[in-house]
């Protein structure tokens, strides 16, 4: 599936180069310390007291959103809100956005590494050895129980688009505790969700109409804090003809030093727009002497500014101290903090340089992109340099460097990287006599972007058949995987072991592909062994194998075994290895992991780890909806839409299965829109609206389609298939006996080919088809061996998501545990299991040294005695708390405080809160 780590110099901000890449995955030291180092508050920055206070005001917002335009003072007020919260004791931690962090696994190092000072626990995660799924995982449930006050500082926010991060900053949001905030900057409203966030009062906004500068303000800056010679009325004209936008206000300031009619100059203004600023900006650089303006032309070509790199580009010896001289005269440098000196040009001014590098010295930038891109090759930076000989718009340097790391990137999974690199070299006919870089460019938009978009690639490959090294090996391989994304799986495993039997070893990337894409389709056709065999080849490859995709995806071939023979257990265990192998870092996910990742989110869902399943598909949906894997995109959706479902949330599981359907539809993949009127009709099922459900059942009667599918064992149709689903219905419906016979007939043949996750399923619809039939004898027999498996590997969903029937028939079963134990006393961990599924609260767990003391209340006569935790619950519920004001006190989520509130009342004989807390007033309980 199509790898995100590329996004980190996907898009460059405002025309400059990206701060650094990463070689090895691995973001440098240097840049991460920049990235987490606020800038510094200038001598003349005028406090903003109003709107701090503002911010600080707003104790229950999640997050303070600071929104405008460049130049209207955003990090500036936003350094004074940081320090009067750590005056005020609060800690605080800053991180700087940029392009990069558009990949998952860089953002989630880069917040990981800002947050770790504030969260002790989050210091004991092993960033270099965990996929990007469990360090979220893992830095959502540290910040969840975190229970001091912090707030995170998250600058430059425009620069992060991609679905998958903005996903990951909600989760992180919803999870922050009580007392702690994000405060974000951002010249556009980001895509978070802040419609519920205000509706509850969750958001506080600051806006341009907020940050532009008073009457009174711009006096102050002006006369005092630059100590300019101006009238009253001066200042007035000053922040009329501004608007009291503070960029303008600053440059006229700069512009006004040493003039002797400062009132002629006010008046030459017009109105606060583009123009006046690039005016003002060209006033300042025309008054700067010839070598520095000079300097600052030259370095504008780079983000980074470090003495080093700005001699090659300036053809000097003293950077260093035009740098330090630079920023004392406050003329927009910002510095950075490190271990060595580094700064950057203040986003306005640095796209100003560039306007004005190419409009007064045409010819000089390819010649300074050059010497960047030497630079950085001698720093082993591969990345940004090929961004600069790229810039340099000189193909015959850039076309050997290419050809040099583009096998490595792809092995890598840098898919989306290579393919915006090489497509307007395709394009411009510049790749004719660079075979290897067509093949690399047609993986990278088959992988990225999906077969529709790579197919004119691959026919063009064809037909040039050009001979080089490994050229047809790839080009075959290539050709299987388009086959494999099209769900052509007959075609498609013939041809992956002619390529197996065939391609040498060498042609490492495309032999790898053969042999796994061999593993997974020996294993749809249920040769489980052989899947195996083929999947441990892979494995005994990987260390001498460059490609952590590979390994990925064999381990995830071993865990799909796992899931469909019902190893629940062991599924889990396999698949958090699939999802970090090969990732040196969490920034080298690559598309194996998203396979693998959507896998590892349905075992989760089937061991009822609902939210732990929510967040890794949040990470993984995005990577895998370009592409379009058929499997992957229904298991996705189908366990998102249940989830939704179970929340109460018809809306969004409808949605959902929606936007499944479009994509089988725009894809043009059957078996996709199948599903995903099969999943629909199964909620429709549980609800009783069985007319509604057949009518989808109908739609998706395509006997061609189905017949196929009845041969394989897909992972997404495993358990999910038409006639599994006509069942249902009729099971719900008047003639429930009539599918016993055919339900016997498919549980016989699933046990036999050892698919016991199938086998469940149709286990607990024949006990329900046979219980409707009014045989409830043989149905509870039926079900409890159901129970019983289902208990041992921990296969909780698969019951309740049966519906109300089926949880009638556990209700009776558990008065009878003489059906349990066929006999014998069933085992505690079977009754705790069938506890469990019931959602009837199991006892405390014993305290242990390291955990609080669990001690019983004594509640009214006749009642449950309640926990400590439960009464304290409902000691805050009695103050007219909500459910997520409980939430948010208790350090749990609100589906917790749900069960807690239900638990109470099964445990006082209540029906509704207002009667627990009379009830437990009256007892004594409350005061």
């Amino acid at each position: 599936m199509a790898s995100e780590v590329d996004r980190a110099v996907e898009r460059t901000p405002r025309g400059s180069l990206p701060a650094g890449d990463r070689t090895g995955a691995r973001l440098q030291p240097a840049a991460l310390s920049a990235k987490l180092a606020a800038p510094l508050l200038t001598g003349d920055a005028i406090e903003r007291a109003a709107l701090s206070q503002r911010v600080l005001a707003a104790a229950s917002a999640r997050i303070a959103l600071l929104r405008a335009p460049a130049g209207f003072g955003k990090t500036t007020l936003m350094l004074e809100v940081r320090r009067r919260l750590e005056a005020s004791a609060v800690p605080t931690a800053w991180l700087t956005l940029d392009p990069a962090d558009n990949d998952v696994g860089r953002f989630l190092y880069a917040i990981q590494a800002a947050l770790t000072p504030l969260i002790p626990s989050l210091s004991n995660a092993e960033r270099d050895t965990v996929g990007p799924d469990e360090l979220a995982l893992g830095l959502i449930d540290a910040i969840a129980a975190h229970r001091t006050p912090f707030a995170l500082f998250l600058d430059d926010f425009e620069s992060v688009q991609d679905a998958a991060v903005l996903g990951l900053v909600r989760e992180l949001v919803s999870h922050l505790p009580a007392g702690a905030r994000m405060v974000i900057g951002s010249r556009n409203v980001p895509e978070l969700g802040l419609g519920r966030l205000r509706a509850h009062g969750r958001l506080i906004e600051i806006e341009p109409t907020h940050l532009r500068f008073t009457i009174e303000e711009a006096d102050s800056y002006l006369r005092d804090r630059r100590k300019l010679t101006l009238s009253h009325d001066d200042v007035v004209r000053l922040h009329r003809s501004t608007e009291g936008w503070v960029a303008a206000l600053w440059l006229a300031s700069v512009s006004l030093e040493n003039r002797q009619d400062p009132g002629q100059f006010i008046a030459g203004f017009t109105g606060a727009n583009t123009a006046i600023v690039e005016y003002l900006l060209e006033d300042v650089l025309s008054r700067q002497s010839e070598r520095t303006r000079r300097f600052l032309l030259r370095t504008s070509i780079v983000a980074d500014l470090i003495p080093t790199l700005c001699d090659r580009l300036c053809d000097a010896a003293d950077s260093l101290d035009v740098l330090a001289r630079l920023e004392r005269e406050h003329l927009f440098l910002i510095p950075i903090h490190g271990e060595s000196p580094r700064w950057r040009y203040h986003s306005m001014f640095g796209e100003f340089l560039r306007t004005q590098l190419k409009q007064q010295h045409p010819g000089e930038a390819p010649a300074l992109h050059r010497a960047a891109a030497q630079w950085y090759l001698e720093q082993d930076r591969p990345v940004v340099a090929i961004e600069h000989r790229l810039a340099a718009g000189e193909a015959d340097e850039v076309l050997p460097l290419l050809a040099q790391h583009a096998e490595q990137l792809l092995n890598q999974g840098r898919v989306r990287l290579l393919a915006r690199w090489l497509e307007p070299l395709l394009e411009q006919g510049l790749l004719r006599d660079w075979p290897m870089l067509q093949v690399v460019h047609a993986w990278a938009v088959l992988l990225s972007r999906g077969p529709r978009a790579a197919a004119q690639l691959l026919e063009r490959l064809d037909r040039e058949e050009r001979p080089g090294r490994g050229m047809d090996a790839h080009r075959r391989a290539l050709r299987l995987l388009y086959l494999v994304l099209l769900d052509r799986t007959d075609e498609a495993k013939e041809l992956a072991a002619t390529l197996v039997r065939e391609v040498p070893g060498r042609v490492s990337f495309a032999r790898g592909i053969a042999e796994v894409a061999l593993a997974n389709l020996t294993m749809i056709s249920g040769e489980y062994q052989e899947a195996l065999k083929l999947a441990d080849v892979v494995r005994s490859r990987e260390p001498n194998n460059a490609s952590g995709m590979m390994l990925a995806l064999s381990e995830a071939a071993e865990g799909g075994i796992d899931l469909t023979q019902g190893r629940l257990r062991k599924a889990i265990a396999h698949l958090r290895l699939a999802v970090r192998a090969g990732t040196d870092d969490v920034s080298g996910a690559t598309n194996g992991n998203a396979m693998a990742g959507v896998l590892l989110a349905e075992a989760l869902y089937e061991a009822n780890q609902f939210v732990q399943a929510e967040r890794l598909l949040t990470v993984y949906i995005p990577l895998i909806r370009a592409v379009g894997l058929p499997d992957q995109l229904i298991i996705a959706h189908t366990i998102m839409a249940r989830i939704a479902w179970r929340r109460g949330d018809q809306d969004r599981a409808q949605q959902l299965l929606a936007e499944l359907e479009l994509s089988g539809h725009r894809e043009n993949l059957g078996r996709v829109v199948a599903s995903a009127r099969l999943e629909r009709a199964r909620m429709l099922t549980v609800q009783g609206r069985i007319d509604l459900a057949k009518r989808e059942i109908d739609r998706c009667a395509d006997t061609a389609l189905w017949d196929r599918i009845n041969r394989l064992s897909l992972r997404a149709n495993e358990v999910e298939t038409y006639e599994l689903g006509a069942a249902r219905c009729v099971v719900h419906g008047p003639q429930p006996g009539s599918v016993i016979s055919r339900l016997r007939s498919a549980l016989d043949a699933a046990e036999r080919a050892q698919r016991a996750r199938r086998a469940l399923t149709l286990r607990l619809i024949l006990a329900q088809a046979h219980y409707r039939a009014s045989q409830p004898n043989k149905a509870m027999r039926i079900l409890s061996k159901a129970v019983c498996f289902a208990a041992t590997e921990g296969y909780q969903t698969a019951l309740q998501d049966e519906g109300p029937l089926l949880l009638d028939m556990l209700h009776e079963l558990r008065e009878r545990p003489d059906l349990l134990g066929a006999g014998t006393p069933p085992s505690e961990e079977v009754l705790l299991f069938l506890e469990g599924v019931l959602g009837r609260p199991s006892p405390e767990p014993a305290a242990s040294p390291s955990s609080e003391p669990v001690s019983l209340v004594p509640s009214p006569p006749g009642a449950t005695p309640l926990t400590r935790k439960e009464l304290k619950l409902l000691a805050l519920a009695a103050d007219g708390l909500s459910n997520n004001d409980l939430a948010e006190r208790l350090f749990v989520a609100e589906t917790t405080v749900r069960t807690h509130l239900r638990n109470i009342n099964a445990k006082l004989g209540t029906r509704s809160r207002v009667e627990a807390i009379a009830v437990a007033r009256r007892s004594g309980l409350l005061r």
